[in-house]
């Protein structure tokens, strides 16, 4: 018997700040693959524009922008991480697919900071089926600089992200 998806976590970045062959790795069909010079070099060169990386005001659109969109489309979203390049989120929603909430919440994250693309394409998500791997998502979150929201409370002192992918080792 197949069991219940209990809630998902979803990591996604902003465009061009995480490209195929990256010194850091990537990752390609579920696949953690290692750093491809010559990859990173194409990757680049396909770029239409520069890099985009969130200040602290996108930071705080970004979140307001998620945590209404989660009250729109009733999914509940109890952990938040924005940090300068990428996000991190917990979301229990319900029956929606993954690839329709994500789709939901990006686009919504999107409008609100209306610069045009800011994603890069697809994301990275996790099934948790059981409250011990939620409790792992969350200890993962609540690391990132960028935390902004756990179990559903806001942290008492929220750290600010560095600038540059990388810079926080995570």
């Amino acid at each position: 018997m197949a069991q219940d998806v209990i809630a998902t976590m979803v990591t996604t970045t902003s465009y061009g700040t995480w490209l195929p062959g990256d010194l850091r790795g990537y990752v390609k069909d579920k696949q953690i693959l290692p750093h491809d010079p010559a990859l990173l070099k194409c990757s680049r060169e396909l770029m239409i524009k520069e890099p985009v990386f969130f200040n602290a005001k996108d930071r705080a659109d970004l979140f307001e922008a998620l945590v209404a969109a989660g009250r729109e489309f009733r999914y509940a979203i109890t952990d938040i991480s924005i940090d300068a390049w990428h996000l991190h989120w917990v979301v229990c929603h319900g029956y929606d697919p993954v690839r329709k909430m994500v789709g939901r919440l990006k686009t919504r994250m999107r409008q609100k900071l209306d610069r045009g693309r800011i994603w890069t394409d697809g994301y990275c998500h996790r099934c948790l089926f059981s409250d011990e791997e939620i409790e792992s998502a969350r200890r993962y979150i609540a690391r990132h600089a960028g935390c902004r929201l756990v179990a559903g409370r806001v942290p008492a002192e929220p750290r600010e992200p560095p600038a540059e992918p990388g810079a926080d080792g995570v």
